[in-house]
């Protein structure tokens, strides 16, 4: 939070509604271009995209954040390390190929925080005890360009949340971050061997109507509402059947987003912000 009373906007609602738009037009036109002339691989074949995708997982997780505000002049706030959590995800793909996702992501540990006080702009050093929180559902249709290869447009949309807990001396600072999410993605699988496939995911999201409530010892402030920006996410991973349903996976993962800033009153002003996550995790997946 700042006592600067800029605030920047980075509206992409409307990119937003074309990207979808013109997934719905590739969906149509899925049969000119001959990406649906294989049909989905039966329930009793050996497709293990298939059963890829009709499965529930849990895995454990590592993320290395790093925040940085963009305050002009400075000093802007920064913080970066690594969180442990996990994550717990359920996929479902019928044979007209229709595709149901839900993910949910925890995290929490101490990374390091370098800033400045907010009254007398001398640099503060402390640790954050963060705690970050992502669910995103996703709808798509899957278009198999061989039994072995298939990709899945899709629209998704969820919610994020930050609980930003600063160490200080003789009371507290807490800032509670929060958005809405929406946009589209496609995933890409390869079947490379019978038991090993290969899964490439990228997304493409609004961040639309979040904002940031403080709790800060001193201060009397209403929350900072966010105007719309946007989020980006690329995943990689490995899925590796042991026996009959039970698989193990391990995947990596590169999120960007900003938010807006936006201001708190008359005297406060939550300023703009970049994020970037890289995220580590392995688990196990059954196949139903």
């Amino acid at each position: 939070m700042s006592i600067k009373k800029n605030s920047l906007s980075l509206p992409i609602a409307t990119a937003a509604f074309l990207a979808i738009s013109l997934s719905g037009v590739a969906v149509a036109d899925a049969g000119v271009w001959g990406l649906n002339k294989h049909p989905a691989p039966s329930m009793g074949s050996h497709s293990s995209i298939f059963a890829l995708n009709n499965s529930v997982s849990i895995a454990a997780d590592g993320t290395l954040m790093n925040y940085q505000e963009h305050i002009n002049p400075g000093p802007s706030d920064t913080e970066s390390g690594w969180m442990p959590g996990f994550k717990v995800a359920g996929s479902y793909m019928d044979h007209q190929n229709i595709y149901l996702h839900l993910g949910y992501a925890y995290n929490s540990g101490g990374i390091h925080y370098d800033g400045a006080n907010l009254e007398t702009g001398a640099p503060a050093y402390t640790t954050d005890r963060a705690t970050t929180q992502r669910l995103l559902g996703k709808i798509g249709y899957g278009f198999w360009l061989s039994p072995h290869m298939a990709i899945t447009p899709y629209v998704a949309a969820g919610f994020q949340s930050w609980h930003r807990n600063l160490l200080i001396t003789g009371g507290q600072e807490i800032e509670d971050y929060s958005s809405p999410l929406a946009g589209v993605g496609a995933l890409f699988q390869y079947q490379m061997t019978p038991r090993m496939v290969l899964s490439a995911d990228a997304e493409v999201l609004a961040v639309t109507g979040g904002g940031m409530t403080p709790h800060i010892t001193g201060i009397t402030a209403p929350s900072a509402k966010f105007g719309t920006s946007g989020e980006e996410k690329l995943g990689l991973s490995a899925n590796y059947r042991i026996d009959g349903p039970l698989s193990v996976f391990g995947g990596l993962s590169f999120t960007h987003f900003t938010y807006t800033g936006g201001a708190m009153g008359k005297y406060f002003m939550e300023p703009a912000s970049s994020t970037n996550r890289f995220g580590m995790d392995a688990g196990i997946r059954y196949s139903f």
